[in-house]
């Protein structure tokens, strides 16, 4: 396995950002958002810049964190409607594809639409929609990877199980988030994590805290310190063959150190309990 990190979870600042990292001996990250903007919204020039500056300094990109789908439900359903709602989600994923060959990077991210009250309602227009996303990658030689978002209709490792035994393909798979099912009060392991084995192709690590009977005070944490058996998930993930990336989304804020600080400790965290699991890092 390999570890990454997202660098916006560090800065906005790239070059802090990519400071920290090489502090922390990782030359794997992963790109969301660089100057308070998503990637695949930077324009050419920009993107050349970043590109210079992450092969100047050894640095490789393991995924284009696109927002792809991470937006309300289409008023119309029907692929055949491409209305303009539909068109700016198509076009931003294009421009994921694009954004991804330049950088070397295999994996593209999507979403699963906003979260309504009961997400199992719209499952049949999810799989043709994501189907028709996973053809349109795999055409631009890519891979897609739908990521568990607590706040989208797929969350938790059940509903995405759902989807993956639908859409079988190689090039499609999932981004697995075990913070994410915890944030909604569910179990990511072992529970979750069994309904997606085998399909994961990229992986996204915090931590978090859901008290049973106060679930307004949810809230992400240093890695270590939330209710995720994390050595035992790493431990399947091994015996399981998983040879991808561990990207840390650090997603809480250091009280005195802000979020370069809660990195450190986070990853510093992630990186004793790999040992724990005895964990073979690339």
């Amino acid at each position: 396995m390999r570890l990454s990190i997202v660098t916006d979870e560090i800065s906005q600042d790239l070059k802090q950002a990519l400071h920290v990292c090489r502090d922390l001996r990782v030359d794997m990250v992963e790109l969301r958002k660089v100057e308070g903007k998503d990637i695949v919204f930077h324009d050419t020039a920009s993107l050349m810049r970043i590109q210079s500056l992450l092969r100047d300094q050894g640095f490789r990109v393991c995924s284009i964190a696109s927002p792809f789908l991470k937006c309300p439900l289409w008023s119309e359903l029907a692929l055949t409607a491409r209305t303009k709602e539909q068109a700016r989600e198509w076009d931003l994923l294009q421009r994921s594809f694009e954004v991804a060959t330049l950088f070397g990077a295999p994996l593209v991210r999507t979403f699963s639409f906003l979260r309504i009250p009961d997400p199992t309602t719209i499952r049949p227009v999810l799989l043709e929609v994501i189907a028709e996303a996973a053809r349109l990658t795999e055409e631009a030689g890519l891979k897609l990877v739908l990521e568990n978002e607590h706040a989208c209709n797929i969350a938790t490792g059940e509903e995405a199980g759902w989807l993956l035994q639908r859409l079988p393909a190689d090039t499609f798979g999932v981004i697995w988030d075990p913070g994410n099912e915890a944030y909604v009060g569910s179990s990511p392991f072992p529970a979750g994590y069994q309904h997606v084995r085998g399909r994961v192709l990229h992986i996204h690590v915090k931590d978090a805290i859901y008290p049973p009977d106060a679930p307004q005070q949810r809230r992400f944490v240093k890695m270590g310190t939330g209710s995720i058996d994390y050595v035992g998930q790493f431990r399947a993930l091994a015996e399981d063959g998983y040879t991808g990336t561990i990207s840390l989304e650090t997603h809480y804020i250091h009280p005195n150190g802000g979020r370069e600080q809660a990195t450190r400790e986070s990853f510093a965290a992630l990186y004793q309990m790999l040992q724990e699991a005895e964990v073979a890092l690339n």
